[in-house]
């Protein structure tokens, strides 16, 4: 069985912080996406995109990193 686990780093602005996403989201790099906070538009370019598979034992383990900076 294949078992994701995604992570996203926002490195600036008012979502600034490193957040689990359940069930991830598939980008790619270079994709922009806007984040509303408090009422604010925020738009965050995904600038990299890191993605390891620990393929030992019975199950596939694959985490997805991404980095996202204010545009």
């Amino acid at each position: 069985m294949i078992k994701k686990n995604t992570k996203a780093i926002f490195l600036d602005g008012d979502y600034k912080g490193e957040y689990d996403w359940k069930g991830g989201i598939p980008l790619s790099k270079g994709e922009v996406m806007v984040v509303t906070i408090n009422g604010k538009s925020l738009e965050y370019k995904l600038t990299k995109k890191e993605i390891t598979c620990d393929a030992e034992g019975e199950d596939q383990i694959v985490d997805v990193l991404y980095t996202f900076n204010l545009e």
